[in-house]
């Protein structure tokens, strides 16, 4: 699909409201008895009223959070994130998208210089299981590492609340904001509150917005087609010889002639494909044929998303 005809059989959804009930703070976000609190300074909450309130931190912990509104005010909840090994693929589209990012953090005093606030767009569409997951994992790993935030839009509203917050707290932060799936959440919420997001009063210095959509096609023009919202975005393709040599080179250490075996029976394989592969033979003992086999009739049975009303039957459950 050419990237022109994005959106053109969209409707405009701008008159669409953020209108989902604001999720209720869960119990995990409150404590379970005053009791639980160890009172050790006072917050000022009107010119002559003050509230205890428990020991306080100049700067988050570096990690990716989610944020909601509670009655207490926005709670910031770090997320326990866990990953796979990470491999960088030299000379391949995913280490320049990588290197290219780290380059964009050093140049802030550059950005400032001609009057810009130092931010990024990034939207990577392409099919499942691509790589787009690994690239974002390894942009969020990398500024983790360098002291930064990552915060994960599950609303855009409740976002934009949270970050005119954060910048307050604290204004020199390195802050990536991750949209997964983006074409959900505009379809849950509307793509008004996410252009708020975007180009609102909100906006903040030193941010990098990542998103990702296995369904470019589903997206407004509005959103995909101009720049400072996404300025680039860059379709990820199924990972070609080179890359599934590297990945299988790092996953199973085997000789050249088996390598190549590997390499060969997985064409148009996705890094999921692939590590599912890797797991079926090395960790279950199946056969590296049957698991060839049973992976490619699941790869052939759903290779659009047009194809999911299929009712056979495939893959490892069948």
């Amino acid at each position: 699909m050419d990237l022109n005809d994005f959106g053109t059989n969209v409707a405009s959804s701008s008159n669409k409201k953020d209108t989902a009930e604001p999720a209720a703070p869960t119990s995990q976000s409150e404590p379970e008895s005053k009791d639980d609190l160890f009172f050790s300074q006072w917050t000022p909450i009107g010119s002559a009223t003050y509230l205890a309130v428990s020991d306080t931190q100049k700067t988050l912990r570096g990690g990716m959070y989610t944020v909601e509104p509670s009655n207490r005010g926005m709670l910031f909840t770090r997320m326990d994130v866990k990953v796979d090994d990470l491999i960088r693929f030299p000379d391949s589209l995913s280490d320049k998208i990588i290197t290219e990012i780290a380059s964009f953090w050093t140049r802030h005093d550059v950005f400032k210089e001609y009057g810009f606030l130092h931010r990024r767009g990034y939207l990577f569409y392409g099919p499942q299981g691509s790589g787009k997951t690994a690239i974002v994992q390894q942009v969020v790993a990398d500024i983790i590492k360098q002291g930064g935030l990552v915060f994960s839009c599950e609303r855009p509203s409740h976002l934009n609340d949270a970050l005119a917050i954060f910048r307050q707290v604290e204004p020199e932060r390195k802050v990536v904001c991750l949209f997964e799936d983006i074409d959900a959440i505009v379809d849950r919420f509307g793509d008004s509150s996410l252009l708020s997001l975007l180009d609102g009063e909100n906006q903040i210095d030193k941010v990098l917005n990542i998103a990702t959509t296995n369904y470019p096609e589903k997206l407004d023009k509005r959103i995909i087609s101009r720049p400072r919202r996404f300025d680039r975005v860059m379709k990820i393709g199924m990972p070609n010889d080179e890359i599934r040599s590297v990945y299988f080179e790092r996953k199973l250490n085997i000789k050249q002639d088996e390598l190549a075996l590997w390499v060969k029976n997985t064409k148009g394989f996705s890094f999921a494909a692939c590590a599912e592969l890797v797991i079926s033979v090395k960790c279950l003992g199946h056969k590296f044929e049957d698991a060839v086999e049973i992976l490619n009739e699941l790869l052939v049975s759903k290779k659009s998303s047009s194809d999911y009303d299929n009712s056979g039957k495939v893959g490892f459950g069948k």
